[in-house]
């Protein structure tokens, strides 16, 4: 082969060489590629996870600057693990913003009127930077609480802590603690802080009857329950029972309501001299007699004046009887002596205060010149004008007119009307087969109306 046909072989060898070695790849480039794409962790959508970024850098889903699916705005809120949303940012629910308050889709800085507890609040819309507490709220310290009373975490009653707090004025007493007065002795700002609505230098005074106020149990002020006995009610002032009135008479609606007028003369007996005479120095009316039990003779029975109390009255008469079989049992009181006929003409009723220990009926009778023997006109006697009158367990006055007196059948020769200008006696019958304890007071009668 010549030298130049070698020559020719060469050159184009050379060239293939210099092309093929052109094309072969980059060993070391291809080893850090290879490197970086195993280390990477795929798409990295899910919480916390990395995402490839062109050249390998790793980044976090909840700062990707992405609202990814389970978020509520970019990168933050939803179901993820990132950070709450700042206000403005969007929302679905409260639990998605810093300030636990999402209002119309949107984070909302806290108010104390959103109706949710958030930002410094101890319970819903109250406690921390709020206004306090009501009982039974959350609590961090008293301040959160209205009565400045937080006792393991939750807003008590201030006034029962057994300390002075709040508005007291003295220790669980005063202040807003209306249930809780303060006694006497205690410190107070008002008379309503006080037992006894008497606050003097601060101090609360003991409750008298003369104090110008409505304290203690009076039904009105100065007057009635405590103070009764010294001081009762008079009219038109407030009663709760008959007891607070100088009447002893409480109306239905609450108010002392005046006695009848009775004059001196008019009084059958009132029983304050004890005995069981009627009044005799000087003799009312011209009226003298004693009190006498009467009965069929069956059972037993008692009478006498007693000590009562009934406000200004402080005796009475009582009378008992049990176990009677025949007609019944009763006391009765004459007008004149040897049951002489008395002229009570000027009178047109009879009054009295009576009460029973158990309730009761008993018969008023008016024996007259015609029904009782002493009158000598009748052959058949006993048979009297009556009136039944039921009484209860209360003081009260009873009136009886004699218009409504009924005559008893069986008097002979029967009278024709009952005769005031000629009465014998006043009688209080108890049937048979009661058992009976009443008490009568101030008997007296009633003169007709001037016409």
């Amino acid at each position: 082969m010549s030298l130049s046909s070698g020559f020719k072989l060469l050159v184009p060898c050379a060239l293939a060489l210099y092309f093929a070695s052109a094309c072969l790849p980059d060993m070391s480039l291809l080893s850090a590629d290879y490197v970086a794409s195993a280390g990477a962790s795929g798409s990295g959508n899910g919480s916390g996870g990395t995402n490839s970024n062109g050249g390998g850098a790793s980044q976090s889903a909840c700062e990707n600057g992405e609202r990814d699916e389970n978020e509520s705005d970019v990168d933050c809120g939803g179901p993820s693990d990132c950070d709450r949303c700042a206000p403005k940012a969007r929302c679905t629910s409260n639990r998605d913003c810093q300030t636990d308050f999402c209002k119309n889709l949107h984070c909302a800085a806290p108010t104390c009127t959103d109706l949710a507890q958030n930002g410094d609040e101890t319970g819903s819309d109250c406690g921390g930077s709020c206004p306090p507490c009501d009982v039974g709220n959350s609590c961090d310290e008293n301040s959160d609480c209205e009565g400045e009373y937080c006792a393991d975490g939750v807003c008590g009653d201030h006034c029962t802590s057994g300390a002075r707090e709040a508005d007291e004025t003295d220790k669980d007493c005063g202040g807003s603690c209306v249930a809780s007065k303060c006694g006497d002795g205690k410190h107070c700002l008002a008379a309503t802080d006080c037992e006894s609505a008497v606050c003097s230098n601060q101090v609360c005074i003991k409750a008298t009857c003369s104090d110008n106020v409505q304290n203690q149990d009076e039904s009105d002020k100065d007057c009635g329950g405590i103070c009764a006995d010294t001081k009762p009610c008079t009219a038109g002032q407030r009663c709760i029972s008959p007891a607070d009135c100088d009447s002893w008479i409480c109306s239905a609606a609450g108010k002392c309501v005046a006695d009848i007028a009775v004059l001196p003369n008019d009084i059958l007996d009132d029983f304050e001299d004890g005995n069981n005479i009627l009044p005799q120095d000087p003799a009312l009316g011209g009226r003298v007699g004693n009190w006498y039990p009467f009965s069929d003779g069956s059972g037993t029975s008692s009478y006498g004046a007693v000590s009562i109390d009934r406000g200004a009255s402080k005796k009475g008469f009582e009378a008992t009887g049990k176990n009677y079989t025949g007609w019944g049992s009763g006391v009765g009181v004459d007008m004149a002596v040897a049951k002489a006929p008395y002229d009570a003409s000027k009178y047109d009723r009879l009054t009295f205060w009576a009460r029973a220990t158990t309730a009761m009926k008993v018969t008023v009778v008016f024996p007259d010149i015609d029904t009782a023997p002493e009158g000598n006109l009748c052959t058949t006697c006993d048979h009297h004008y009556l009136y039944a009158q039921a009484i209860g367990p209360t003081w009260q006055r009873y009136t009886i007119s004699f218009s409504a007196l009924n005559l008893e059948s069986g008097t002979v020769p029967p009278p024709k009307a009952f005769k005031p200008e000629a009465l014998i006696s006043v009688q209080f019958r108890v049937a048979q087969g009661v058992t009976y304890d009443m008490f009568l007071d101030d008997i007296a009668f009633l003169p007709k109306a001037t016409p």
